[in-house]
């Protein structure tokens, strides 16, 4: 792993998102070597995006990719995802087929306070199957607008 010095993106684009408002998900994926800079500039673009939503739940896709992230370089991401304008409320479903990726992301759920909203499965499908038999299901320690706890079902995003 390298350690970053700046928090520029990289020249080369190397990841992308889609955001699926009818089944109420994002979908984040990347390929090749990726940085903290890919990272944050894909969470800025995604977050500013109209169409999202905090409530929505993230598929984050790193299949093809091979994360180049410091522990300092996870902190510094996971301060990025704890900022509210970025902070999601949904589930989210990592794809990780490595364990230096897998481990990368139980850092990342630890350090962002998301470790009981976070999956990480070996694949695609199995992470997109885990998410459709969750899309209804609202993650633990969550408020709704009366400020009670929200444990049963998501409220209608759409």
């Amino acid at each position: 792993m390298k350690l970053l010095t700046t928090d520029y993106p990289s020249l080369g684009t190397v990841g992308r998102y889609r955001i699926d408002s009818e089944r109420r998900m994002r979908i984040e994926e990347y390929q090749g070597k990726t940085v903290l800079g890919d990272l944050k500039s894909n969470i800025a673009a995604m977050a500013s995006d109209p169409c999202w939503s905090a409530d929505f739940h993230g598929l984050i896709d790193f299949s093809e990719a091979q994360l180049e992230l410091a522990a300092n370089d996870v902190l510094r991401l996971a301060l990025v995802l704890r900022h509210e304008s970025n902070r999601s409320r949904g589930w989210l479903a990592f794809v990780a087929t490595n364990s230096t990726t897998h481990g990368i992301i139980r850092m990342l759920g630890y350090w962002s306070r998301n470790t009981d909203r976070l999956r990480i499965f070996q694949s695609r499908s199995e992470a997109e199957a885990w998410l459709e038999r969750n899309v209804n299901q609202v993650p633990p320690g969550f408020l709704n607008e009366d400020g009670i706890e929200a444990v049963a079902v998501l409220r209608n995003a759409i």
